[in-house]
């Protein structure tokens, strides 16, 4: 059992070499936008002030999991899953540096691993996971999403990461 509410998803095909097709419904996101860092957390501190209480309910939110990471037009957007309790309303954030996405609802491939969090360690996994959706067709509908589920303390060889992509066929 985990200590963390995690997204929910369903599996629709598992292949090999720990890659996934899942289904996941419409899913809200504490989300922020920093400039990149070398390890891909410049914005976790804005999202945890958020679930900390600075939000308009000055509510206290669980810790969720995964914390996921995109890399747009040279900037990072960090998101933090919204418990399923909130639905389609989770406390207003306060300030600018947080707001509210969406996850669309939809197909996502994705490629589980252990080990480091650099650019490097996730390039070299975004590869197969891209050589894959190349061999099977697949048609990739969204930039590229780093799911992390451990916090930084816990050694590489024990994290879990995946990387994914909204896909059709």
């Amino acid at each position: 059992m985990s200590l963390y509410e995690t997204a929910k998803f369903k599996v629709l095909k598992r292949y090999q070499n720990k890659i996934e097709l899942r289904e996941y419904p419409a899913l809200y996101m504490a989300t922020t936008v920093t400039k990149t860092d070398n390890r891909l957390s410049g914005g976790f501190n804005n999202v945890f002030q958020y679930i900390s209480g600075y939000n308009e309910q000055n509510s206290k939110i669980s810790m969720t999991t995964p914390v996921v990471s995109t890399l747009e037009n040279g900037n990072l957007k960090t998101q933090f899953l919204v418990p399923e309790k909130y639905g389609s309303t989770p406390p207003k954030p306060k300030g600018d540096l947080v707001t509210i996405e969406t996850m669309n609802q939809g197909c996502y491939i994705v490629i589980q691993f252990s080990g480091s969090w650099s650019e490097r360690h996730f390039g070299k996994m975004d590869a197969r996971l891209l050589e894959f959706i190349e061999e099977k067709g697949f048609i990739i509908e969204s930039k590229r999403l780093i799911l992390r589920y451990q916090p930084p303390f816990i050694p590489g060889f024990l994290r879990k990461n995946e990387i994914m992509y909204k896909v059709h066929q």
